[in-house]
């Protein structure tokens, strides 16, 4: 505890004296003596009123204060609202544009199987595989004029560089009216297009295009009435100068695969690339996934496909060499 400590008081001072040095008996009290703590009682009146004054100020502050905080608060509130409300008109705008685009291809679609199709087998798959794949509409669109195309020459100059995998499409006008089989390329030829592809990579001889190695394909058994053979990729591919092997499902193997040269072909189950069955061909890989030769969708060949994507939906798998 802090002492305080008095000055001592001259001998022969009078009590007044006393009391107006604030020291000695009565000092502090009393009214307008002054004392060790301040001012008199009228000042500490004065002061009282002072400080009353400035709580009411800083009470109108605080309540100016708060309706400020109030009013932005509301009008934060409108503002997001009036912001919601307008990204919703966006979207809905958005919204019925799509349908609009979905609306009219669907109208094309429909088109051309009215009045454009008849009702055979062939006509109806050419039905199927527009409802599925908008990319073949002018194919599926032309098969009227299919006469114009069947059996001319096809030049694959201007869909090879050396040293790259071709895409070439099954669908494609110069061949997909041609048969394979029982059926046309355009349906059903995705096997010997992904064996073209291959040939065409590793032999650069354009002369054999995706309608001759169809014949060659149906020549030596392996179209079948469910599809293409899975010995056109070991058997097939030997008569063609090419090594086919059977490869396990296993990702490292694959890229040992491409890295020492060659190429993949993967018969595939439904998924991203079919409803029923489907063969790819598979010629590269980065850090991002692999790259693909999808011969009945560009826009599939076009994306990268990380290897847990692919190997749910991979039946089988083939690594082809020269």
């Amino acid at each position: 505890m802090e002492m305080r400590q008095y000055r001592t008081i001259p001998a022969g001072r009078s009590g007044a004296a006393q009391r107006r040095t604030g020291y000695g008996p009565g000092a502090g009290t009393g009214a307008g003596r002054r004392t060790d703590y301040g001012r008199s009682g009228r000042g500490n009146s004065r002061s009282a009123a002072v400080q009353n004054g400035h709580c009411h100020t800083r009470r109108r502050r605080r309540r100016r204060s708060l309706g400020s905080r109030l009013a932005g608060f509301f009008f934060g509130c409108a503002a997001a609202a009036a912001l919601g409300m307008a990204l919703v008109g966006i979207a809905e705008d958005m919204h019925r544009k799509w349908d609009a685009g979905n609306n009219s291809l669907a109208a094309d679609r429909g088109a051309v199987s009215r009045e454009i199709l008849g009702g055979g087998i062939q006509e109806e798959l050419l039905r199927e595989l527009l409802e599925k794949n908008e990319e073949t509409l002018d194919y599926v669109s032309s098969y009227p004029d299919r006469e114009a195309y069947m059996g001319q020459e096809i030049d694959l100059s201007g869909d090879f560089t050396t040293g790259e995998v071709p895409l070439l499409m099954q669908w494609d006008k110069r061949w997909g009216y041609d048969a394979y089989g029982d059926e046309m390329i355009g349906i059903a030829g995705c096997g010997p297009v992904c064996l073209d592809m291959a040939y065409l990579y590793f032999t650069g001889d354009l002369d054999m295009n995706p309608r001759k190695m169809a014949q060659y394909a149906w020549d030596r058994g392996f179209y079948t009435q469910n599809g293409t053979s899975w010995s056109l990729w070991t058997e097939g591919a030997a008569g063609l100068g090419l090594t086919g092997e059977v490869l396990p499902l296993d990702e490292n193997r694959i890229k040992q695969t491409l890295d020492s040269g060659g190429l993949v072909v993967c018969s595939m189950g439904p998924g991203d690339f079919t409803t029923k069955g489907h063969f790819i061909l598979i010629r590269g890989y980065d850090e991002n996934g692999f790259y693909v030769n999808d011969p009945n969708r560009r826009s599939n060949s076009e994306k990268v496909w990380d290897f847990d994507t692919l190997r749910y939906q991979i039946k089988n798998l083939w690594g082809l060499s020269r």
